[in-house]
């Protein structure tokens, strides 16, 4: 196909050819999306199309800038129940075939612990619930995934109800996309009517840094079931950057493509630097160096500093404790914290904001209502209490925010805790200033955060930490030495050092401790022999 990247796209959606717009960071992949939408609903307004994203922000995002009344924009998860939650007597069947599945079958197959037997009588219905609990017929999110795709795949109606629902389903950031969903769009529903619903995704596949996800649907490429669509504009970085970036990749080759406010192209040289010493990351030494004078480490929103792991940015911020109570990260950190998270980030949130004289927020979020100034007074007193006794324990903390009426402890909060008793029973002794810590971590008001949770983001000045925190998942070493027979950590290295570098606007620094005479000059290579230092020759 010829053409510019929309012209490329339009032959597809007119003729139905499943594709993929594939776009390295900030070439500008969901205004691309907006797009797309906007193409669809002008040549069609009465067109039936689906959209799907990988987090509720990004659906909130596509909905505001996409008011279509024929569009459906929500998450995969939700996206998937909605198809099949109406058909009970076939989720049973389904649910109970996972579980009896062999043990070997981990990809499809439902744990199931329990020693009490179930079957179709076992439960009056298929719930979908953030949590699991198969003996009452709760499925969690991973559990949905598989669910869905053993019926798509079992139940070939189910393909042809949704071949007839929708013409478009667009999806983004499909390297995110578990691998169960791929087979859904591009195996299971592709038979019953072929030419009838075109399938686009959107993303990149060097931004993949989940384990979960699919990373790349290359195979159906070279088979001819997608069509790959390359866009190699960058609207994000500064020169130096971009020539970074494009030593780290060399499938896409970007360009720059800012413009300046009378349509040429902006050409902000900035900076991309590696710095180097012998001795562990330290802040505030790092701070007097020349390279980060002009930086402001106060403004959070500008500039931010890097680390592989949650690990490492919580020991530094003080909730290192809580964090390890978990033992599943995502329910803590990710995009969909489970209810005690979210009842502590209330709680956080609640306290940072009362400390930074927010009433407004303040009177918001508690659930106390304020009809005199003796309310008033009863509130400020109580927060104020709590806000200067950060010592007390997180279970006194709870329970004082629902005594005095300001975070209720519902029946969804009491319930989760019943099920969890042993995650609450590791938090509830810490100390309460760890949800506070907590809270500025989860809302970005703290100058840390981590290679994973900031994809998508861009900020001014970015410091990259090379430290791997005991992961062996991925190996900073490994990747810049090029280790021969570790290639599976280099490429997931690779992406994670790409996502982490491509978030600067205007200037990168990354910093290795400790690095050995190979990795400096891999460094040379990459940033360029003029922009690797030691960090004592960068000091004033």
């Amino acid at each position: 196909m010829a053409g510019t990247v929309m012209d490329q796209i339009s032959q597809c959606l007119d003729n139905k050819i499943n594709f993929l717009l594939s776009g390295g960071a900030g070439s500008g992949k969901t205004y691309t999306l907006i797009q797309t939408l906007h193409h669809v609903f002008k040549n069609d307004p009465k067109a039936r199309v689906a959209c799907i994203t990988y987090t509720n922000v990004a659906a909130d995002e596509i909905k505001e800038r996409s008011p279509y009344s024929k569009l459906t924009v929500s998450t995969i998860h939700d996206f998937l129940w909605d198809e099949i939650k109406d058909y009970q007597k076939n989720l049973k069947q389904t649910v109970l075939s996972l579980i009896s599945a062999e043990k070997s079958d981990k990809e499809s197959r439902l744990s199931y612990s329990s020693e009490a037997e179930i079957n179709e009588e076992s439960f009056s219905c298929i719930e979908y619930q953030n949590y699991r609990d198969l003996e009452h017929g709760i499925i969690s999110h991973d559990d949905l995934l598989k669910v869905a795709n053993h019926m798509f795949a079992t139940y070939p109606l189910l393909s042809k109800i949704l071949c007839d629902k929708y013409d478009y389903i667009f999806i983004d950031e499909y390297q995110d996309t578990q691998k169960p969903v791929i087979e859904i769009f591009l195996e299971h529903i592709k038979t019953p009517a072929k030419g009838s619903l075109c399938v686009g995704f959107f993303g990149d596949k060097l931004q993949s840094i989940y384990a979960t996800g699919i990373g790349n649907i290359q195979s159906y490429i070279i088979a001819g079931d997608v069509h790959e669509i390359i866009k190699d504009d960058n609207y994000r970085c500064a020169v130096n950057v971009i020539e970074l970036l494009n030593h780290v990749r060399s499938d896409i080759t970007q360009r720059p493509a800012k413009k300046n406010p009378d349509g040429s192209i902006a050409n902000k040289i900035g900076s991309a630097i590696f710095v180097y010493s012998d001795s562990d990351f330290d802040l505030r030494k790092f701070k007097t160096s020349d390279f980060v004078a002009s930086w402001n480490f106060d403004d959070f929103r500008e500039t931010k500093v890097l680390f592989l792991t949650h690990k490492l940015s919580a020991m530094r911020l003080g909730f290192a404790e809580l964090l390890a109570a978990y033992k599943y990260t995502e329910s803590l950190i990710g995009n969909e914290p489970d209810r005690l998270a979210q009842h502590l980030l209330k709680i956080g949130g609640v306290l940072f904001h009362y400390s930074k004289k927010e009433f407004s927020y303040v009177i918001d979020e508690i659930q106390r209502k304020i009809r005199t100034n003796d309310d008033k007074q009863k509130i400020s007193s109580a927060l104020t209490y709590f806000s200067e006794n950060l010592d007390i324990c997180i279970e006194e903390l709870i329970n004082g925010f629902d005594k005095e009426h300001l975070i209720r402890k519902d029946d969804r909060f009491n319930e989760f805790i019943e099920h969890h008793a042993e995650t609450y029973d590791k938090i509830k002794t810490l100390p309460a200033s760890q949800v506070l810590a907590y809270f500025k971590y989860y809302n970005d008001f703290s100058p840390y955060s981590t290679q994973h949770g900031i994809k998508g983001a861009e900020f001014d000045n970015v410091l990259v930490i090379m430290d791997n925190g005991k992961w062996n998942m991925y190996n900073f070493k490994y990747y810049f030495e090029e280790t021969p027979g570790k290639e599976s950590i280099i490429q997931r290295t690779k992406r994670i050092f790409y996502v982490c570098c491509s978030r600067a606007k205007d200037n990168l620094v990354v910093y290795y401790p400790k690095p050995t005479v190979q990795i400096i000059e891999r460094a040379k290579k990459l940033f360029g022999a003029e922009n690797v230092h030691e960090l004592t020759t960068l000091q004033k």
